[in-house]
């Protein structure tokens, strides 16, 4: 059988003297699926850039061993100026991954760089199989977070490679978009493409991968018995908080929104109310408009219609810093928010913002977070970036605040440390909104769950929320049993 990817590295990094990887080899036959796990930043998205040459043709990271893509070798400059046309990546951000304005010309951008026949026609039909035809030539910033990952999938593989690369592909995906991934990794499957895929919810695609790894350590090991740490769901359990008067903290009276006067309503009509100390879920498909909800909620779109009040005030008439006081969004892409140089820098805005002091920050942060004070935050892995968001967020001190897709990129360690911080937060008063597709979220977190379906908001039980998002991967793995 012909070898699709072959493997022996002594180490790699960014940096000589900083490894990130060391001692990796693996052999991956042509049609073979490997699910490659791990913690937050142990490499995994270093490893696939290893393998296809970036780390070191354009990153000026280094490798020391040898890689073997099909016939060619992607760590030299002429091997690496074939790997477009051997594989087809979709990396975990999308906003990383998106170069052109429009969903065609993204598409169009791989074909004709490729230099393939009939490039328009074949743009066309892959965007309609990823149900994006009808949106072909809008400015890709009016995508929702899961359409761009539709988008990413699409110029994947529209130039139909034969290795296809999937980081985190089913992260900020709504229930539906996690069975299209499941059905588009099936369908290449059929076809004998070579699939490698990264993922913090695995279980996904325990039933279909040919092998198993995980990156721990620096090092790559095969096999389950190595990976069963980072498959099992996370749970926390915490006493109940004790309950206080409740107090308005968040309410909607008819909002309605749309982002140009000849554009559609992208919510109407939304009225809810929010109290102190509650985490309550914002669920509905990808588009249906949960980010929007949340930046009108955090003061950054202003409604065209109807009233909006957080802790009494309304948000997009307060100055920046009484704005902070009061709610914080957090973006589902963490670079967006960012806006210094280094994470001391980033810590010390927050601390100067939340009246305290940097040195009493420090004494509660992480290991890894002090190791890398001198570091840029848009160089950490996306899982580092997104709780490093979290931790500024919570030094910024604000009653509100709004996570969107906020599991995503993380680890299950991470995870269920995220769920016990927001019980933790609740217990002080603090109220957080949280825009997901994870029913992780609502089993562990949620207090209460609201939907957004054809730009109307309407609350639903826990339990009904749950079933909502639980059913479309249910019905697959019932339909996909043999």
């Amino acid at each position: 059988m012909q070898k699709a990817l072959q493997v022996d590295v002594e180490e790699a990094g960014y940096e000589f003297g900083k490894l990130i990887l060391r001692n990796v080899h693996l052999t991956l036959e042509k049609g073979e699926l490997l699910l490659l796990l791990g913690p937050t930043g142990s490499g995994k998205s270093t490893f696939i850039l290893m393998i296809t040459g970036v780390l070191n043709n354009l990153l000026y990271g280094y490798v020391k061993g040898t890689v073997r893509l099909f016939d060619i070798n992607p760590l030299e400059p002429e091997g690496f100026r074939q790997v477009p046309r051997y594989i087809g990546v979709v990396l975990q951000s999308h906003e990383l991954q998106i170069a052109m304005q429009t969903p065609l010309d993204e598409v169009l951008f791989t074909l004709e760089n490729l230099g393939v026949e009939n490039a328009f026609e074949k743009a066309k039909r892959v965007l309609d199989k990823y149900g994006l035809l009808d949106k072909a030539e809008v400015d890709v910033e009016t995508l929702s977070g899961g359409e761009k990952k539709r988008l990413c999938l699409a110029s994947s593989i529209v130039h139909e490679p034969e290795l296809f690369i999937l980081d985190e592909p089913t992260a900020n995906l709504d229930p539906w978009g996690e069975r299209e991934i499941l059905n588009y990794v099936l369908e290449l499957r059929r076809r004998g493409k070579t699939v490698i895929i990264t993922e913090h919810k695995p279980r996904y695609f325990l039933k279909i991968a040919d092998k198993i790894a995980v990156i721990e350590n620096h090092t790559l090991r095969l096999g389950l018995k190595n990976s069963k740490d980072f498959i099992y769901s996370a749970t926390v359990s915490l006493k109940k908080r004790r309950e206080k008067e409740r107090r308005e903290i968040v309410r909607l009276e008819k909002v309605k929104f749309r982002y140009c006067s000849e554009c559609s309503l992208v919510l109407r009509d939304t009225s809810l109310q929010v109290f102190n100390g509650e985490n309550v879920a914002i669920i509905g498909p990808n588009g249906s408009g949960k980010t929007t909800l949340g930046k009108i909620i955090s003061g950054l779109l202003k409604p065209i219609d109807g009233e909006v009040r957080i802790a009494g005030a309304v948000p997009w008439q307060l100055k920046p810093r009484e704005l902070l006081k009061k709610v914080i969004y957090i973006p589902q892409e963490p670079n967006y928010f960012f806006v210094r140089n280094t994470v001391e820098e980033e810590l010390k805005l927050a601390a100067e913002y939340g009246s305290l002091k940097l040195e009493d920050v420090v004494k509660n942060l992480e290991s890894w977070i002090l190791d890398k004070m001198n570091e840029s935050p848009y160089r950490l892995s996306y899982g580092q970036k997104k709780w490093l968001t979290y931790i500024i967020a919570r030094i910024y001190g604000s009653k509100v605040v709004v996570f969107d897709e906020p599991t995503a990129g993380l680890d299950f360690q991470l995870v269920k440390k995220f769920f016990t911080w927001l019980k933790e937060e609740g217990r002080t008063g603090v109220t957080s909104i949280l825009l997901t597709h994870d029913v992780r979220v609502l089993e562990n977190a949620a207090d209460r769950v609201f939907i957004i379906e054809n730009g109307e908001v309407k609350e639903v039980s826990v339990r009904e929320g749950i079933e909502i998002l639980r059913k479309p991967v249910e019905e697959w793995f019932y339909e996909n049993q043999s």
